[in-house]
């Protein structure tokens, strides 16, 4: 109804929202898990609020869905949405402040929590970039299609900021959940569930320093 004020407000704010109260709700003393699954950036392009994107941003005012040009700039606004809302997401959940200019102060080895950033696709074609070609996007079985970022931040992790070229894939998700639980997922999962899913963490028992 027009009158709820969840008709009335930018669908990625409220989802940002909604996922900060939940985890504020949850006991101290017990581990959560949450999934959030942002809308942006996807179709349909859509101007965010001016308040997140960056000053100096072209205004968006009359763009219109049928150029190609104007759809990857909201696009590119879309995105920026999507950093400073998960910015957002990280401040009320007590993972991370802000310091005084406005940017984000986050360390995750002072926390005893787990990011992890992913998507299920990859970018869809009005808003491919060169060098890649717009006609492999999503929806094709090529690179720009499949390939996906996948950041993970954490209190565990040995080296931050590294860029690790290995394949991996979203089923191992479900391993690495269970690896941080402490839980061997394909010895707990009934031998009748069929798990295409492999470890993500690094083995204590070899020396990784040269990958």
């Amino acid at each position: 109804p027009p009158q709820d004020p969840r008709g009335r407000g930018f669908k990625l704010t409220q989802e940002v929202t909604r996922a900060a109260n939940w985890i504020k709700q949850q006991p101290k003393n017990r581990p959560w898990m949450v999934s959030v699954g942002m809308s942006t950036m996807h179709e349909p392009v859509q101007p965010p609020p001016t308040y997140l994107v960056p000053e100096g941003s072209p205004p968006t005012d009359g763009y219109s869905c049928d150029s190609a040009e104007q759809t990857r700039e909201l696009a590119t606004q879309m995105a920026e949405a999507t950093d400073k809302e998960l910015a957002r997401l990280l401040v009320e959940a007590g993972l991370a402040t802000y310091r005084t200019d406005g940017s984000l102060n986050y360390d995750p080895k002072r926390t005893n929590t787990y990011v992890i950033f992913t998507s299920d696709n990859g970018t869809w074609n009005a808003s491919v970039r060169t060098p890649f070609d717009p006609t492999r996007s999503k929806g094709t079985p090529y690179q720009t299609g499949t390939w996906v970022p996948l950041a993970i931040a954490g209190p565990n992790i040995a080296n931050p900021g590294r860029r690790v070229e290995y394949l991996t894939n979203l089923s191992d998700l479900f391993s690495l959940f269970g690896e941080i639980a402490g839980i061997d997922v394909k010895t707990a999962v009934p031998k009748s569930r069929v798990l295409d899913t492999e470890k993500m963490m690094a083995d204590p028992r070899v020396d990784f320093v040269n990958f």
